[in-house]
């Protein structure tokens, strides 16, 4: 019994790490991300490469390109899982490059010189991007995502981001994206009541009494829905301010919206808030 231990005991042991090598291997198969570079600054597009190639042995450089005409042709020819797209290329915009594409399916993500406002509308679309000049921590950061990332099959998003870029959306059609399950869904700014912060994660009050909880802390849907009319009353709360109908002195504050739902506010910002609905600053 023993003799026979000692000569199955090696083989098992080798058929085993033969399976977990196998495993690894097939595991770096599945996350190779074919990929390619559209930009027409090439300081920037050698950049980019050189850190991708260096840092993330899970990029294969496919191509480069740039231009909105080259681009195309790049994409077509290798079918990327991974693009990294510039906005404003000499013969067009990324978008046009996308509009130009019968179809996509790939993730995308975007190089920018943008401003900080540019950067909300990013976000407010769910778009990745990667600021210039491109910086090493930058790629990280957004190759930590990479996974996370849903590869682009709906135009409509493109368009919520193009909008918001270039100002085309009035208040009333202000539309923002919000991560779902299996993508994303686009929703406008002014049918959201309220949000309410739930540890890493915010839930969605709409006009019609439907609600959602979205992967998203309280402090981004903060800095996203402010400028459209919000305001933060608690830790834990971020209001309509055009939804709230009634303020109540009891427990130190407490707003009424729309809903019906009674809302406490903190001290901290309540003077901000009374401040905000008594000198018609909604």
């Amino acid at each position: 019994m023993f003799l026979l231990y000692e000569v199955f005991m090696p083989i098992k042991i080798l058929l085993q790490r033969h399976f977990y090598l196998f495993l690894y291997i097939r595991f770096e198969f599945l996350c190779m991300y074919n990929t390619v570079i559209i930009d027409d600054d090439i300081l920037a597009r050698k950049v980019l490469k050189r850190i991708l190639e260096q840092n993330f042995k899970e990029i294969e450089i496919k191509g480069e390109a740039d231009s909105v005409a080259s681009g195309i042709e790049l994409i077509e020819e290798t079918g990327p899982d991974l693009v990294f797209l510039d906005i404003e290329m000499p013969d067009g915009t990324g978008f046009s490059l996308l509009e130009k594409l019968q179809s996509f399916d790939f993730k995308l993500v975007f190089t920018t010189s943008y401003s900080d406002y540019a950067i909300t509308a990013f976000k407010y679309s769910a778009f990745d991007y990667i600021v210039k000049p491109v910086l090493l921590e930058n790629v990280k950061s957004t190759m930590q995502r990479i996974n996370e990332i849903p590869v682009l099959h709906e135009r409509k998003r493109v368009e919520v981001l193009k909008n918001n870029l270039t100002g085309h959306n009035s208040e009333e059609e202000a539309t923002i994206a919000l991560p779902e399950m299996n993508g994303f869904s686009i929703v406008k700014v002014k049918d959201i009541i309220r949000c309410e912060g739930e540890r890493n994660y915010s839930r969605i009050y709409f006009r019609d009494g439907k609600s959602v909880l979205v992967s998203r802390t309280l402090l981004e849907f903060d800095n996203l829905l402010v400028p459209h009319g919000f305001y933060r009353i608690h830790r834990s709360h971020l209001v309509n301010l055009k939804d709230v109908k009634k303020f109540l002195k009891t427990d130190g504050g407490i707003v009424e919206m729309s809903d019906k739902s009674q809302l406490r506010v903190s001290p901290k910002y309540k003077d901000g808030l009374l401040d905000k609905l008594l000198n018609n600053k909604v």
